[in-house]
């Protein structure tokens, strides 16, 4: 669980980082390849997906943690997906406003 969860922690960060990269032209032409694109693309589309499968598994696993141990649920493992999807959803609006129509 802990590699799933730094995976979407880190292709969280990678869209911003890439757009930053190619902004200040530090990805060496990568983003004028037809490859580029198609890897920014493939993120804009994949990362809000994961992050939201994230949340509902920390969801799930804290339903399931405060029914056992009949305690109130910890809302500190649901609130950390939920800032990364926000963050996410974020980062593909900015993308996106940059888009050149």
């Amino acid at each position: 669980m802990n590699m799933f969860r730094g995976a979407a922690i880190l292709l969280t960060q990678l869209p911003l980082l890439l757009f930053v990269g190619a902004k200040y032209d530090l990805m060496f032409g990568f983003n004028r390849m037809e490859s580029g694109f198609g890897f920014l693309l493939l993120l804009f589309l994949f990362v809000p997906v994961l992050n939201l499968s994230w949340l509902a598994v920390e969801v799930v696993r804290s339903v399931k943690r405060s029914r056992l141990q009949s305690r109130a649920t910890s809302l500190l493992t649901p609130l950390l997906p939920a800032f990364f999807l926000v963050e996410s959803i974020a980062v593909d609006l900015y993308i996106a406003s940059h888009a050149k129509m």
